[in-house]
Order: structure tokens, then sequence, then C-alpha cells
């Protein structure tokens, strides 16, 4: 028995010894191997850990991500370790990343041209906290705090506008030019955070990632991805997730959507179109602002929901070529289409057309990407022969475009799919000459 037992314990203690450093089975253990790891100078698995980690503690837990922000600038990922000290200070977590002015973990990532901005907001925020501590109450007196509320918004106007193109005077510009050898760049995002655009290359099946002060170009994700022919791709701000959809070419090869990591492009999922519904090809991907994940299957005209890991049905359309999903507010998503617009509400499966009111229904006909802003569709149509900037004004039923607005005419968009908004601005990339691409913006405020 003493042997058999002896015999066990030594098994046990091999096995465990010979575990590799992501088969840690719950997160605080992570945490602890990560922390050992740092402690032996082994900061490659400092940092596996570390995200493993993340991946398995509570969601957007402060601490970990800065354990992580810590494995990166250590295992020479200074740049993802910048945003993700930029991620904890949008979350108001400055108190948490306050150490990375001076620790030796974050020697490379200081030596990075953004980390002035980044140490300006860890300063601004403590001299705020220590401005906002309020004085001791002292005894005897009372001391009624003064509070000041936010004015609410004033009420949307109802009366109609008119469909007619107003054209509007707003704050444009380009942002970026870069070269772009071989096919035009399919699609655009925007990560306000760390301040790079992504644009994805249909002939290489890569996605690239542009510094908008560099302007250096660098692979964000590529054969690793196994991605098809990119259509079109999505941030999730919420989550700091990339949403692609990408499909093999002939219609007869399968369509994907995939869930990539936005700092480090590194692959957390991939879901198949179920083979039940085959065959399909994702044209779009749109995220809502509660986090619902749609795809639009221009093939069979379908609105998918990922759920639960699984590409579910919310609707199928009774139209030709819809070219683009934008979700809004309320479980309600809009679809453009060759022949104009409509209205679904996912959680219900009901479809209705947006009309123009008095107007004629062909003013809503050559739309291109839209994406959701503040009560209205913004993104690009064409008029004539020619792709303008444009926002559709909508009612408060969201069934009825009230205006129509031209709110950058001055430069043709080389592509209907390659537009995205980040905050208040809308991004969209213009016609590519000479082997170069530019992209343009534009302030919606």
């Amino acid at each position: 028995m003493a042997f058999a037992a002896l015999l066990i314990a030594v098994l046990f203690g091999s096995s465990q010894d010979q575990r590799v450093p992501g088969d840690c089975l719950e997160w605080r253990e992570c945490r602890q191997l990560a922390l050992d790891a740092a402690a032996r100078e082994d900061y490659e698995t400092f940092h596996d850990l570390a995200w493993r980690a993340v991946q398995m503690g509570p969601k957007n837990d402060p601490s970990l991500m800065y354990l992580l922000a810590r494995a990166q600038s250590r295992s020479g990922r200074p740049s993802d370790a910048l945003v993700m000290l930029s991620r904890l200070l949008d979350r108001g977590a400055a108190g948490v990343v306050s150490d990375s002015i001076a620790a030796e973990d974050f020697q490379r990532t200081r030596a990075l041209p953004g980390w002035t901005a980044v140490r300006e907001r860890i300063e601004a925020a403590s001299a705020t906290v220590a401005v906002a501590t309020p004085p001791p109450v002292l005894v005897g007196k009372k001391s009624t705090p003064e509070v000041t509320r936010p004015k609410p918004d004033p009420p949307a106007s109802a009366p109609a506008i008119g469909l007619a193109a107003l054209e509007r005077t707003l704050d444009s510009g380009e942002a970026l030019r870069f070269s772009t050898p071989g096919m035009p760049p399919v699609g655009l995002a925007y990560d306000a955070v760390s301040r790079r655009f992504v644009v994805a290359d249909r002939a290489t099946r890569k996605l690239t990632v542009l510094d908008e002060f560099s302007h250096h170009a660098a692979t964000l994700a590529g054969a690793q991805a196994a991605f098809g022919d990119i259509s079109a791709f999505e941030i999730d701000p919420r989550e700091g997730n990339l949403w692609v959809v990408s499909a093999e070419p002939g219609g007869a090869g399968g369509t994907t959507l995939h869930k990539l990591q936005l700092i480090s492009g590194r692959v957390l999922g991939a879901f198949p179109l179920p083979a039940g519904f085959a065959p399909g090809r994702f044209a779009d991907v749109a995220v809502s602002p509660q986090g619902d994940v749609l795809a639009l299957d221009a093939a069979q005209a379908r609105i998918f929901r990922l759920r639960a890991a699984t590409l579910q049905v919310v609707t199928t359309l009774k139209v030709d070529q819809p070219a683009s999903l934008a979700a809004a507010d309320g479980g309600v998503a809009y679809v453009v289409h060759e022949h104009g617009l409509l209205r679904v509400d996912f959680s219900t499966g009901a479809v209705a057309t947006v009309t123009t009111g008095a107007a004629k229904s062909q003013d809503l006909t050559g739309l291109g990407r839209v994406r959701w802003y503040r009560g209205a569709l913004v993104g690009l149509q064409k008029q004539g022969e020619t792709w303008k900037a444009v926002r559709l004004v909508l009612d408060r039923t969201g069934r009825t475009v009230r205006a129509l607005e031209i709110i950058d005419p001055s430069v043709s968009a080389a592509s209907p799919t390659a537009a995205t908004i980040a905050g208040d601005t809308l991004f969209y990339l213009t016609e590519s000459t000479a082997g170069e691409a530019a992209i343009r913006r534009v302030r919606l405020k």
C-alpha cells in the first residue's frame, strides 16, 4: 500500500510538472502561475498565462487587465500594453494604472511616442480625484454637497422636414493616405483607443493596421485566421474584439464569422454558417449597442445572430441584393438592399419597409454601407455616378426618413463597403489613384 501510494504521488507530481502553461484550470491559478513566470523572468509564459487569466476571470477585471499589460510590455509587446492602459483609463481605472509611470515593467512602453498622452491622462485623472475629494465635515455644522445634474437633451422635433437632399457644412478632411499595392483595400474600421485604422486586402486575405500618426502599416491577422475573401468587419468597442466576415469564392464554398482580439489579432473563435443553411455568403457584420453580433447573408437574404456560440436565423428578407446591415438601439437593425431600406426587429424577426413619407421612394436607392448614429443612419450613397457621404434622419418610430443630408459632397468614395463610425466621426475610403488610397473623416457634430 505504501509503495502504491508513493507510485501515485510520483505519477501525479510528474503529470503536474508536465502541464503546459495554458492548462491552469481556474483564473486565480493562472494569475499565480503568471506571477511565478514573471519572477523567474520567463516573460513569454508570463504573457500567455496572464492572457489566460483575463479570459477565465471576471469580465473586464481591472487588476487582471493590468497584469496583462505588464506581461505585454515585458514580453516585447509594448504597443499592446499601451492600448491596454488606455482601455483601463477609459474604464475609469486610473488608480490601477498609476504605477505604470515608474514601474520597471513598463520601461519599453514608456519609450513609445504614444506614452506621453497616456501619462498625461493618468496624471490628469489623479489630479481630478484629489480636487474632487470633499473637505472634512466640521462637527456641529451641516454640510450639503452641491450636485450638478446634467441637463436633459431637448426632445427631438417631430415635424417632417422633407426628403430633399440638404447639404450641411461639416468639419471634414483627409485623415490618412497610404499605399495600396495590388488590389484596393476592402472594408474599414477605426480603433479610437490605439488610434489605428484597420483595412483588408482581399487578394492576400489579411487585415492590416495603419497607425494614424506614423502611418506605419503592419499585418494584424493573416494566414493564422484562415480567412476566405474578406467582405466586412466591425469593432465591438465594449469588448475590444474585431468581428470579420469572409467567404470562399464561387458561392459553393463556406462562409464564416470570425472573432479576433483587436489589439493583437489573436483568433478567439470562428463560427461557420451551419451546414443546414448552406450555401450562403456573409456580406456584412454589425454589433449592436447592447453587444449583439449580427451577420448579413447576401446570397440568401438572411440575418443571423450569434447566440451561445451558434449562428441562428433572425429572419429571411424578401428582397434582392442586401448590401449592408446596421445595428441600432433597442434590438433593431436596418438592412440596405437594391431598392431601399428595411427595419428589422431582431428580437421578433418582424420586418418593415422604411418609407420617405410623401417623397419618392427612389431617394433611398443607391445606398451602400450605413451605420447607426444617434437616431440616424450615416454612410454612403451613390448619387449619379459618384458616392457621397449622407445622413438619413429618422422619425421617432424609426420607420420613416424625415431628411436626407449630404454631409460630405466633395470627395467620391472608393467603395460602398468601406465606411465606419467611431465616436462622433465618420471615416470612409476615397478613390485609389496611382497605388494610393486615402481615408477621409467627417465630424458628425
